[in-house]
């Protein structure tokens, strides 16, 4: 197997022409030539995990978040993308387009809460092919009537975390939620105006949560990236499913920055 090949599962997972347009994904470090039997797969392509992808002899990191967003004039010691090079390791990041892509961060999130028959919660143009199903970031849709309190542990259990952030009203019943994997505070109006009465997502700036509570809705952070983090069990059986003889192992030292104390 090359790299090459790793390129092509991703790209089937998780097609970066759904990607926002900000976004840097696909391959981010690497030569697509080169061979991949091991590739380790994290939210966020640390120093630690760098070291930890070579201990472990990964030729290739499948990194939600790129490693580098903006153009860097510098590539010295101590730089990720410069110790990643060196070593030799690849690294791709699909972020954006796997928040769109159908079983991605989303939909997984939108598992955890229980949510059955979903749909975008903002829905973008498609561009390439025309599709039959709309395609766009977040999840909004109907669940059984439930305490929402009863979601919320529903939710830290699937997250594996004992807290969560939440604002607005903890004892009702929800029948309609929402969710947006990361920083959800621009798709606040979106879940306002789908009428949803839970929000679930990874953080929201203090004004974010101060109107969608104002807004009537619910909201529950569980920090940024735990609730991304939960879709690369999905991601490790895709990928194992697409590249037979290539080992995909979950990352141990990606974890959230935050703690609790």
């Amino acid at each position: 197997m090359k790299v090459a090949n790793l390129v092509e599962a991703m790209e089937a997972i998780a097609p970066t022409r759904f990607a926002a347009a900000w976004d840097n994904v696909g391959l981010i470090v690497g030569d697509g030539a080169g061979p991949v039997s091991r590739v380790l797969l994290a939210v966020d392509c640390t120093l630690q995990v760098v070291a930890e992808a070579r201990r472990e002899r990964c030729e290739a990191v499948v990194a939600y978040h790129p490693p580098l967003f903006e153009p860097t004039k510098r590539f010295c010691a101590d730089s990720i993308a410069y110790d990643l090079a060196r070593s030799g390791i690849a690294v791709y990041s699909p972020h954006t387009a796997l928040d769109v892509a159908k079983g991605g961060t989303n939909d997984a999130l939108a598992d955890a809460l229980g949510i059955t028959d979903r749909k975008p919660l903002r829905v973008i143009d498609s561009p390439g092919p025309a599709h039959s199903e709309a395609w766009g970031f977040g999840r909004v849709g109907a669940l059984p009537p439930t305490r929402a309190l009863t979601l919320i542990d529903r939710v830290k259990r699937a997250l594996g975390v004992e807290q969560a952030l939440v604002a607005g009203l903890v004892e009702r019943e929800v029948a309609c939620a929402a969710v947006c994997a990361g920083s959800g505070g621009d798709f606040v109006p979106d879940a306002i105006s789908a009428g949803a009465q839970l929000f679930l997502t990874g953080e929201l700036k203090h004004h974010d949560a101060l109107r969608a509570a104002g807004a009537g809705l619910t909201v529950v952070c569980t920090l940024h990236s735990v609730s991304e983090r939960i879709a690369l069990d999905g991601l490790k059986r895709r990928l194992e499913d697409r590249l037979p003889g290539v080992d995909v192992v979950r990352s141990r030292a990606d974890r959230e920055p935050f703690l609790f104390v």
